[in-house]
């Protein structure tokens, strides 16, 4: 079954995951995982092809797009420190949350565009997976 990207929205908390404010209305949304590296673990008995194990997986930085607010960005723009940051896919189809810091910048633009701006979350914690009860 196809799921719809509406109403999927980004928010961070500034207790620890207790209670989450809408960081900022957003476009996009990254992957929220990267491809692990393969340990070679062929040895010399190997006629043909190399054996391998999968090795660890890097924690991205996950890099949001949103149409540019000024009260948003001066919000985001004030945020320093540890947060910890939830991606709800709509009201039941499970949410994601890590511990990171935020970062915000203007995108450029061109004529006849609307005007963005990216947000950027780190990642400090593993991106944890949970159903929507």
């Amino acid at each position: 079954m196809a799921l719809s990207t509406a109403t999927t929205i980004l928010s961070y908390s500034t207790d620890g995951g207790t209670s989450y404010t809408e960081l900022c209305p957003i476009t996009s949304y990254p992957d929220l995982g990267s491809t692990p590296t393969k340990l070679d673990t062929t040895d010399l008995s190997a006629t043909k092809y190399k054996t391998y194990i999968l090795g660890l997986q890097e924690i991205p930085d996950l890099t949001f797009e949103a149409n540019y607010d000024e009260a948003k960005y001066s919000t985001i723009s004030a945020l320093t420190g540890s947060y910890k940051f939830k991606l709800a896919f709509g009201a039941s189809d499970g949410i994601f949350t890590w511990d990171g810091k935020v970062q915000i910048y203007p995108n450029g633009g061109g004529v006849d565009e609307v005007r963005k701006m990216t947000i950027i979350t780190s990642a400090e914690s593993a991106i944890v997976f949970a159903t929507v009860a």
